[in-house]
């Protein structure tokens, strides 16, 4: 059930930034492409905390009002702290969570955690979110999908690629 839960967050958020990025709408077709290089790439498999860098995002949102969806690629800007708390749970934390007052993070249920890689969960009624983390070589996927944000009426989502140390 968990893995399900990991796997329909991450193919859910990479189907809808994946429409979004190569059709707009039905009267333009764009592609939006950015390579950023990777700072620092190394086996994580003996930690239990994690530093990461963000190195790439991407936006996704319906708009209602002109039945449209928007995105965005852009370079990553934001830090993210991971602790393995105890062998069920993940520490999440941001580096915008620590700037406006934040003192912990969220816990993530781990619904797997090898020498090879680590992957948690963590959901409320409004929001998914999941990570899922390479130990071989640091780098790592934090998604977060929002099936009515707020008072927009329809599903948002980011996708956010990782260095970690």
């Amino acid at each position: 059930m968990k893995n399900a839960l990991v796997g329909a967050g991450v193919a859910g958020a990479l189907m809808v930034g994946g429409y979004m990025l190569l059709n707009s709408n039905e009267n333009s077709q764009s592609v939006a492409s950015l390579k950023v290089p990777v700072p620092y790439a190394q086996n994580v498999a003996g930690n239990t905390s994690f530093a990461c860098k963000s190195l790439m995002s991407a936006n996704v949102v319906g708009d209602s009002i002109e039945d449209v969806v928007n995105g965005e690629v852009a370079e990553g800007t934001d830090k993210v702290a991971m602790t393995i708390k105890d062998e069920k749970t993940l520490t999440f934390m941001t580096g915008a969570s620590i700037e406006i007052g934040v003192t912990e993070g969220d816990d993530f249920a781990i619904v797997q955690n090898t020498n090879q890689q680590l992957m948690a969960v963590w959901f409320n009624e409004n929001v998914v979110s999941s990570v899922v983390l390479n130990k071989k070589n640091g780098l790592a996927v934090w998604t977060k999908g929002n099936p009515d944000f707020i008072t927009l009426g329809v599903p948002v989502g980011l996708v956010v690629y990782l260095s970690c140390i």
